[in-house]
């Protein structure tokens, strides 16, 4: 086979990936990957080297098992019978003072993401109808249930250093395969797009609906810059507020990562020595009191200045023992 001959090989086959990504569902990517090789041999290769690292397909799998619980039982018991059937132990911790607010008024639930698991273990905590995700847009691809109810926020995928920065080199590099398959708008229809997501938001919270948003975007460094849309979220249900008051409900996740997902999802002996040695105890969410959106900051108050005072507040509260033991 010539250089050329393989080269549309390459792209045929990539292609077709893009094409199963734009279906809109984990399992059609996981098993366009699978065939790969039957393409591309050169593509069926890369993939094949890129899994004991990054376990594509086996993620792809796990997705597809969600997306699967979760269009059969709705949201939160799928989420919730998803994480039943996980060999990982998870603990909510939801106190009755809590409950009420968390579970039937407007609340704008934010908190760390140091796991892929984050907003399904806050779905499978909060028993409610009307509970939706501020979501990347390739989430929303990979899982329908998820995308026909999400507000969607584009992310950039190719800041493979800023990305490093943020979650380590797999981060990066997963961000680097996402971009092959997932359209990218302009800057001007990114900025507009999630500007439209936040108001949507806004309105669907102050109707009386929830929803989760994670400031700081994934990963496990604890001084991330927090990100404005949730400061443009308290800002418009501010300036515009309901009929019934509005609440933010800090989340707090831990015990978890995406490296204990990877020791989870792998088979070989390292990752199951690492999963006994370094994974152990069940994963936790906390929730603390909720916060009157109205009480945040001063009428006059920037974007910037509300995300810097609930940054602040946020990382004091979750410092132990500021929740007592568990």
């Amino acid at each position: 086979m010539t250089a050329k001959s393989k080269s549309n090989s390459f792209a045929r086959a990539l292609g077709t990936l893009r094409d199963a990504y734009n279906e809109g569902d984990a399992q059609q990517l996981h098993d366009a990957i699978a065939h790969a090789s039957e393409h591309s041999r050169l593509l069926g290769s890369t993939l094949s080297l890129i899994e004991p690292v990054y376990p594509i397909k086996k993620f792809l799998a796990f997705a597809a098992r969600l997306e699967a619980s979760m269009a059969k039982f709705g949201l939160h018991e799928g989420c919730a019978r998803f994480f039943a059937n996980l060999s990982i132990p998870w603990e909510c911790h939801l106190p009755d003072s809590v409950r009420a607010v968390a579970e039937s008024a407007p609340v704008l639930f934010f908190g760390n993401h140091p796991s892929l698991f984050t907003p399904f273990l806050t779905a499978a905590s909060i028993d409610r109808d009307d509970f939706r995700f501020f979501s990347t847009k390739y989430v929303c691809n990979l899982l329908p249930s998820i995308g026909a109810t999400a507000f969607p926020m584009e992310v950039p995928l190719t800041r493979s250093w800023t990305e490093w920065r943020r979650g380590g080199w797999r981060r990066a590099m997963v961000y680097r395969l996402i971009s092959l398959v997932h359209d990218m708008p302009s800057v001007e229809a990114i900025r507009d797009g999630n500007r439209q997501s936040l108001a949507e938001g806004a309105a669907y919270i102050r109707s009386g609906g929830s929803a989760i948003i994670c400031p700081g975007g994934g990963g496990k460094k604890k001084d991330r810059k927090w990100f404005a849309g949730i400061g443009s979220l308290v800002k418009q249900l501010q300036d515009s507020p309901g009929e019934t008051p509005v609440y933010l409900l800090p989340f707090h996740e831990e015990n978890c990562s995406n490296k204990r997902i990877y020791a989870h999802v792998q088979d070989g002996p390292v990752s199951r020595l690492k999963a006994a040695l370094f994974y152990r105890g069940p994963i936790r969410i906390r929730f603390a009191e909720p916060i009157l959106i109205s009480d945040i900051g001063r009428p006059e108050y920037s974007i910037q200045q509300i995300v810097d005072v609930l940054k602040a507040y946020y990382e004091s509260l979750f410092l132990e023992p500021a929740l007592g033991p568990v």
